[in-house]
């Protein structure tokens, strides 16, 4: 992994964050990867460990439709320092 994107990848749970609340939607792991890949130099595995980790520590929500899981800010914590 280059440096640079060892980088992303550390930041990788606070851009997360910071887009889905600015976004307000749901997203699946796919669509957050590929809307952010080529500004932030995001891995997919990178971002899918990403929102499950925000996932765990409840800072965003988690919902399994079949296979696939959707992420999406929680809103009772905006406004909440993270």
């Amino acid at each position: 992994m280059s440096k640079g994107r060892a980088e992303a990848a550390a930041g990788a749970p606070g851009i997360l964050l910071r887009y889905l609340q600015e976004q307000n939607r749901p997203y699946s792991a796919q669509d957050v990867f590929g809307n952010l890949q080529r500004e932030h130099g995001l891995g997919k595995a990178a971002v899918v460990k990403a929102l499950e980790q925000l996932a765990q520590q409840g800072k965003i929500k988690e919902k399994t439709y079949g296979k696939q899981k959707i992420y999406f800010a929680d809103q009772r914590l905006w406004g909440r320092a993270g």
